[in-house]
């Protein structure tokens, strides 16, 4: 048995992208640690043919091997509608009605999808019940890209409104999963939405690998010794002028 959730546990990481991805404008950084052999988390890039990119992260309700089949079967839906559509509610609500026809289960998942065009500077994005991701401006102002939406899988037909800004270089966005936020220590003292602010604020005129670094490294001093309750999957988005 544990040997077949090593195997699927590297099968699960080859479903990953390159951490790296060569987005046009943008320079990309990416996390990804299970609690467990596998995870419910994930993201993903997806290059679509205008030259164009979806970019999402994702969370499934559960851990260990449920959670990993159903990130498997939602990571496909996501890429095969992705890809067809750009606009980011329409890609959710779409998944949404096959997860609810094909998956017969108590399962969901909450996703933040967005879609970027490197000639016009513009993300566009949608949430699916998501954390929202963290933007902070290149002169160090912070907001939550705030959006309403539910969990995929929970409701046969959703209602999801799309939602649009526009990134000027040296501007960072940072998605991640609940995992990071709720990361506990020994005394069961959260890790929190307020101390992923100051390190990310610390940090944010830096490369998107160094900005990554510093918040695992904060979140792993936080927890110390105790072991890792939740999945964890983390993307840094930073524009740039190339």
């Amino acid at each position: 048995l544990e040997k077949e959730l090593d195997v699927a546990r590297e099968i699960q990481e080859s479903f990953l992208p390159s951490g790296s991805p060569l987005i046009p404008k943008m320079t990309v950084a990416s996390y990804w640690q299970a609690a467990r052999q596998v995870s419910g988390d994930f993201y993903d890039f997806i290059p679509l043919d205008d030259g164009t990119w979806g970019i999402l992260i994702a969370d499934v309700a559960d851990k260990g091997v449920p959670a990993a089949l159903f990130m498997a079967l939602s990571r496909t839906i996501l890429r095969t509608v992705g890809t067809n559509r750009s606009n980011p509610a329409e890609v959710l609500m779409r998944v949404n009605e096959i997860i609810n026809y094909d998956a017969e289960s108590d399962l969901f998942v909450t996703v933040f999808y967005a879609h970027w065009n490197p000639e016009t500077g513009t993300l566009s994005f949608a949430n699916g019940g998501h954390n929202p991701p963290r933007l902070i401006k290149a002169n160090s102002e912070y907001s939550w890209l705030r959006a309403p939406g539910i969990a995929l899988g929970n409701l046969p037909e959703i209602e999801i409104p799309s939602n649009a800004i526009q990134l000027d270089p040296g501007d960072t966005l940072i998605l991640y999963t609940d995992g990071v936020t709720e990361a506990v220590n020994a005394d069961l003292d959260e890790y929190g939405t307020e101390r992923l602010y100051w390190t990310a604020l610390a940090t944010h005129t830096q490369k998107p690998q160094e900005i990554l670094s510093g918040i695992t490294s904060s979140v792993n001093e936080h927890t110390g010794d105790a072991p890792q309750f939740d999945d964890i999957a983390m993307v840094v988005l930073q524009r740039n002028e190339q």
